[in-house]
């Protein structure tokens, strides 16, 4: 209705008004909730967390550059994973290390109890086609230059991997936990990898916008004390 010269909402207008700004309001506060629950997780650890309520988990992409580039697009807003970033834009918190090994079928018909260096790479392997730092998941790991590995099959998981070693001959390779979660299942032998080769380092990674949200923190800390509490059940 008319005021003077301009126009003023009526007692009815008013009222609605009132009405649904609570709504709003509610709605808007679980859209922002909803803004950080998408996470990107390494499928080494993504049996610890995905029982988790309220939160949504998406495999980590192959690529290093996919991941950060979700991280800056915000298409997720938090991602565990080995990758790193050294871009000032991007958070990064270490949450554990530990080590790779081996695995192999209980029954295979070369390899023992134990896995020597050259039984190693005598073997045919699965390699993954996950690439960190833009190399391979060994290389990315390795302290020096080691011999060629005869690589028969790639896969672009770690369970694919483990399922394959446990129904053929190829060697696979894994983090600790993972393998000691699904080798009972599987049937698989657990060795040590006989090279020089570097912890597994998994890390936290998100945008420097989230550092002080608290409902991002909230879900950090969540996260990383899941993960550090039962890294090896």
């Amino acid at each position: 209705m008319r005021s003077g010269r301009g126009i003023a909402p009526t007692g009815a207008a008013v009222a609605l008004a009132d009405k649904i700004e609570m709504p709003l309001a509610v709605l808007e506060t679980i859209e922002k909730r909803q803004e950080i629950t998408k996470v990107y997780c390494s499928e080494a650890l993504m049996h610890l967390v995905c029982d988790l309520p309220g939160l949504s988990f998406i495999e980590a992409p192959l690529s290093e550059e996919q991941l950060l580039a979700d991280i800056d697009s915000q298409k997720v807003h938090l991602a565990i994973d080995i990758a790193t970033s050294m871009s000032q834009a991007h958070i990064v918190e270490d949450i554990f290390d530990e080590p790779a090994v081996c695995v192999c079928r209980k029954d295979h018909p070369d390899i023992g109890d134990t896995l020597s260096y050259e039984e190693y790479f005598n073997a045919q392997h699965i390699a993954l086609k996950i690439r960190r730092n833009n190399v391979n998941m060994m290389d990315f790991l390795s302290e020096k230059p080691s011999p060629h590995r005869v690589v028969k099959a790639e896969t672009g998981s770690v369970s694919s991997m483990l399922a394959l070693a446990a129904t053929t001959n190829l060697l696979g390779a894994s983090t600790l936990s993972l393998a000691n979660h699904l080798a009972p299942m599987l049937n698989l032998k657990v060795f040590p990898i006989p090279l020089e080769i570097r912890n597994v380092q998994h890390r936290m990674i998100y945008h420097r916008r989230f550092i002080n949200d608290a409902d991002h923190k909230a879900t950090r800390e969540t996260l990383k004390a899941v993960i550090q509490n039962n890294q090896y059940q």
